[in-house]
């Protein structure tokens, strides 16, 4: 019998690109590893499709991965919603109209047009992405494409695609880089999670979650506990139960003590 769930984002959460911690440390994998023997699942919910989600150390129950398009608990496939086709190829139209980057992303492959544009090169290293997941978009054959990941030179680009789409895309900003995640209405880690609880048997009261960023604004709103870490957006300041210490400062561990799951 699970005793609950703790949900983790990555980036600003499980590790810090402004520090330079790219990984997650020796204290946060041990509080991890104590929660897990206490009784608790221990799932990831990223941004960031699988297929680029680095090796933590952590052994995993669980996936929400591209801002809650997919789940999948031990390893079996819970939710999935992918990107009409026809908005994914205005997208692609609008990228080719004002010269920015973008990625179609699904678990296994991303596709992109960026593959020797510097400015999608630097938003890779920023975050310590690899780029063996990512391959030309003329190789793609209409993929299935659960997110959308985009790269601009200028914020006017940013402001062009989001006004166009602002009735059927979120667009996600990213707070160190001009880049942005692009999901579908209603497409976010709140539903991802929701859907994984369910399968696991486990009640939403007993569900924690460490974020910081806007697109863990569900997330942290609807878990039972939801815990932002100590650089956060703002708008997590309404939703969360409480604010841990920063990644550098251990605040995984801070917030799995206070709570008392470790």
């Amino acid at each position: 019998m699970n005793r609950g769930i703790v949900f983790f984002d990555f980036d600003g959460t499980l590790v810090d690109e402004t520090k330079k911690i790219y990984r997650p440390t020796e204290t946060t994998l041990s509080s991890i590893e104590k929660l897990k023997r206490n009784g608790y699942l221990a799932v990831l919910a990223t941004g960031r499709a699988k297929c680029y989600v680095p090796e933590t150390g952590i052994d995993w129950d669980g996936y929400i991965t591209s801002n809650g398009a997919h789940a999948e608990l031990c390893g079996n496939t819970v939710y999935d919603r992918f990107m009409p086709w026809g908005i994914v190829q205005r997208i692609m139209d609008k990228a080719d109209a004002f010269n920015y980057i973008y990625v179609l992303e699904n678990q296994e492959i991303c596709y992109t047009n960026g593959m020797n544009d510097e400015n999608f090169v630097r938003t890779l290293n920023t975050f310590d992405i690899s780029g063996s997941p990512f391959h030309p978009v003329s190789e793609a054959k209409r993929p299935e494409v659960h997110k959308m990941f985009l790269t601009f030179e200028s914020m006017d680009s940013y402001r062009s695609v989001t006004q166009e789409f602002k009735d059927e895309l979120v667009f996600g900003m990213h707070r160190t880089s001009l880049s942005c995640d692009v999901d579908m209405i209603g497409t976010n880690k709140g539903m991802g999670i929701e859907k994984l609880a369910e399968a696991a048997g486990v009640e939403i009261n007993s569900t924690y979650a460490f974020g910081d960023s806007v697109n863990d604004y569900e997330m942290i709103k609807n878990v039972g506990t939801g815990i932002a870490m100590g650089e956060h957006v703002q708008l997590l300041d309404d939703v969360c139960s409480f604010i841990t210490e920063t990644v550098a400062n251990e605040g995984i561990t801070e917030g799995l003590k206070r709570v008392g799951i470790i």
